[in-house]
């Protein structure tokens, strides 16, 4: 008995703590569920301690409101202010990088006269940002900024290899990276589907 009134004390914790965290950060069930890829369903399951998540969503709503599991499982901490704009720095600043270190590739190839065509370092660039743009979108947004960051990758690794390697009929490349993209927008669906399920 005293096992099950813990297991409801603790499911009431955590309901009032992811409430209380999410309105916090201004952030609708619905909010919270799509940054989740989960239903506002669940979402208002867990706030009214019917249900609880596991530990990895959980560590996933400790990560986006900047606080960690033991404080949804356990004391209420006045919750942290959030900056709407971090996430988004982060993402910029990354990607700037990346674009950094080709201009210095660029510049050292050009006045070292490598015969290379160092303009290429820039269209290597946009694969490598794509790919820093898909691990930053999987971590803070939602599906719709994970597929178009895919797709971006996609493409430009097509075009990547397409510049670089000096073989015939390359071209037909970009009929796999279409095949990819195709493949890439049912797998977003589907996911997007069974978020709304709330499975």
């Amino acid at each position: 008995m005293n096992m099950e009134n813990s297991e409801e004390a603790m499911r009431m914790t955590v309901a009032r703590n992811i409430a209380l965290y999410r309105k916090a950060h201004k952030d609708t069930q619905l909010d919270l569920a799509r940054k989740l890829n989960y239903s506002d369903k669940s979402v208002s399951k867990w706030e009214r301690g019917e249900g609880m998540p596991d530990v990895f969503i959980l560590s996933q709503i400790a990560q986006l409101y900047g606080v960690t599991v033991s404080n949804l499982i356990g004391e209420v901490e006045p919750p942290k202010k959030d900056n709407p704009y971090l996430h988004l720095y982060i993402l910029v600043l990354s990607v700037a990088l990346v674009f950094v270190l080709a201009t210095v590739l660029f510049a050292a190839f050009t006045i070292a006269a490598v015969p290379f065509r160092a303009w290429l370092f820039y269209v290597y660039a946009v694969a490598v940002a794509a790919v820093v743009c898909v691990v930053f979108t999987s971590l803070w947004w939602g599906i719709l900024w994970q597929g178009i960051a895919v797709s971006v990758l996609i493409w430009s690794a097509g075009v990547c290899l397409f510049l670089s390697l000096p073989l015939p009929n390359l071209q037909l490349l970009f009929l796999i990276c279409a095949a990819l993209q195709v493949m890439l927008i049912l797998w977003e669906l589907f996911r997007w589907s069974r978020s709304r399920r709330g499975f």
